[in-house]
């Protein structure tokens, strides 16, 4: 998942230093990006718990309130993520309109700080 800057600002106020849970800028195309890590339950994000629980679910970062709902950037089209544990059900969900504003103005907002870094 990759993060804006008010999604580190956030995480780092919680006592979390970015190079503990993000993959640095030159390793995920220069934007900063959620690190996974081995687990039980297979790769996970470094915030998930080994029951399957976000241990920062209040103070998540933008793109996982609105995953796993993604933009394809090749098509520009909102979609479903295929690594997404339960996408068969998400297909069936109806999303509105709020949802596909927010993640497109989340795409627009990463690409905006990464140009200016």
């Amino acid at each position: 998942m990759i993060l804006t800057q008010a999604d580190l600002e956030r995480i780092e106020n919680l006592g979390y230093d970015r190079r503990q849970f993000c993959l640095p800028p030159e390793e995920a195309d220069g934007f900063w990006q959620l690190r996974n890590e081995n687990s039980p339950l297979g790769m996970k994000c470094f915030f998930l718990s080994d029951e399957g629980e976000c241990t920062i679910y209040e103070d998540r970062p933008e793109g996982c309130r609105i995953y796993p709902l993604i933009l394809n950037l090749d098509t520009s089209e909102e979609m479903i993520d295929e690594d997404c544990r339960e996408k068969e059900w998400f297909r069936e969900q109806t999303y509105h309109r709020s949802q596909i504003i927010s993640i497109n103005s989340l795409v627009n907002t990463l690409m905006l700080e990464n140009e200016n870094n």
